[in-house]
């Protein structure tokens, strides 16, 4: 492996993708908003709470695999207040209605989704919110938070701004943060107090601290997510009860005994360097005690094809749907980066192949073994729109072995299940939350359906596909394209 400094280039590259965040946007255009006071600007974009009754489509409500037709919905104040044959419906006065041969499923989440930082203009933070909406994604559990976070919260809650609804964590837990047992425990304290969902955890946690992090976690009733430190392994985060172990972090370690124990990288992409150590008849075991530790899993595999698949190079990369709403700076960074570390002696394209291949099998072991799988493709991150990169992580969950039904479970009714909610959210239900995604085309027919879009509904605010795509155009000027 070449070396920098002593360090892998793999390494050193990651680390600044996956945890350094650039202070600004990239070449990206536009008067900055201020989301504390808010404006004209961002709040016209919100439709009311009016009823809203969608009429006569084919209705996937999530409790099964049958998709019913000729069936309406009837929204009232944010809820579902109705569903059934459209000739049993009572329209409400003064009801916007929708018609069409339209297939409508729950709004989708995306699992580990990134807000930027403040720092990096709120003009840009707004927009990748927009362009969550515009996929149909209506919930977002954000991986790296911060306190402005917390305020876009209660703004997209109280439909002061377009968005999904938000969970967010924290700042990070890491190795330059978590540093001995008094910081991390005024950490978790700090972030319990300011009102955070869960703790995000980052690479380089030693042991001791760790241990110390989830009691106080526990004490305060936060859960904690995200990667597992070398030093802490795959079974002691079993264990300790993580909420969501995030891009199968440490289970190539789990699978190749002693050639895991190398010196401590931090992380090597997620066990790359392991994938022809790796054993493959434990995939079955690894997934089994995850299920009896009740620890969900985000795999993130579009972000590691993004990196390795030697199927896709970055030129095709930048043709992918919804790169042309990101500054061209930003994507020349991330073709930058895929081409140098390909460009390395430790990059092998068969070696590549295994690891996504070995990554595939225990999605599908975790499925099979009733470990909870959750969708999310850590966007905005190397050639990963937000939004549109959430429909390439459905289509990879099915090329893992997923039907698509089931793939759309870990977007929808898992979901529901994973926060505690599965009687208000996830499903189409009398008396569930109104996020709702309209379609041209049936969703259990077709792969990528992101483009097949006619509506969304998000919180029972109804935004139609000439709303969405004007959004999406303003931030395609504003991204400077």
């Amino acid at each position: 492996m070449k070396q920098i400094t002593g360090i892998p280039f793999i390494v050193l590259a990651l680390l600044a993708v996956l945890i350094l965040l650039p202070l600004t946007a990239p070449g990206y255009a536009g008067p900055l908003v201020n989301t504390t006071t808010g404006t004209a600007a961002l709040t016209q974009d919100v439709p009311d709470r009016t009823p809203v009754v969608i009429r006569n489509v084919h209705l996937l409500t999530m409790e099964s695999e049958a998709m019913k037709s000729g069936q309406t919905i009837v929204i009232r104040d944010g809820k579902i207040a109705w569903t059934g044959p459209d000739s049993e419906a009572q329209i409400p006065d003064g009801a916007r209605v929708i018609t069409g041969n339209y297939y409508v499923i729950p709004g989708l989440a995306e699992m580990h989704a990134h807000i930027p930082s403040v720092r990096q203009g709120e003009q840009y933070m707004h927009d990748v919110l927009v362009m969550y909406l515009a996929q149909g994604i209506t919930t977002i559990r954000g991986m790296l938070g911060e306190p402005a976070h917390l305020d876009l919260r209660e703004k997209t809650s109280n439909g002061d701004l377009p968005g999904p609804r938000i969970f967010t964590s924290g700042p990070s837990f890491n190795a330059n943060s978590a540093t001995d047992h008094e910081t991390v425990r005024r950490m978790v304290r700090e972030q319990a107090e300011a009102g955070f969902d869960l703790i995000k955890l980052h690479p380089g946690i030693t042991l001791d601290n760790f241990n110390v992090l989830v009691e106080e976690a526990h004490s305060h009733g936060l859960e904690f997510s995200g990667h597992i430190s070398y030093e802490v392994g795959l079974i002691r985060s079993l264990e300790a009860g993580q909420g969501s172990i995030d891009h199968l972090d440490r289970y190539m370690e789990f699978l190749s005994g002693d050639a895991a124990n190398r010196p401590d990288p931090s992380i090597i992409y997620f066990g790359y360097d392991l994938a022809n150590h790796a054993d493959e008849s434990l995939i079955d075991e690894a997934a089994r005690l995850t299920a009896e530790a009740g620890v969900w899993n985000v795999p993130t595999n579009t972000l590691l094809v993004n990196v390795f698949d030697p199927r896709y190079s970055p030129d095709d990369m930048r043709q992918w749907p919804g790169m042309e709403y990101l500054p061209a700076q930003m994507i020349d960074g991330w073709a930058g980066y895929v081409n140098r570390l390909r460009s390395q002696d430790d990059y092998d394209p068969d070696q590549a192949r295994r690891f996504l291949d070995l990554r595939n099998q225990l999605t599908l072991a975790l499925h099979r073994h009733n470990a909870g799988l959750l969708l999310g493709a850590d966007a905005p991150q190397i050639f990963n729109p937000p939004g549109f990169a959430a429909h390439r992580e459905l289509a990879l969950l099915v090329e893992a072995g997923l039907t698509p039904f089931e793939a759309l479970k870990t977007a929808t009714v898992n979901v529901g299940r994973y926060l505690g909610e599965e009687n208000e959210t996830g499903m189409v239900k009398e008396g569930f939350r109104a996020d709702l995604l309209i379609l041209r085309q049936n969703p259990l027919e077709v792969t990528h359906f992101g483009d097949q879009i006619a509506g969304v509904v998000a919180a029972g605010r109804y935004y139609d596909s000439r709303q969405l795509q004007e959004m999406l155009e303003a931030v395609r000027e504003r991204a400077g394209n």
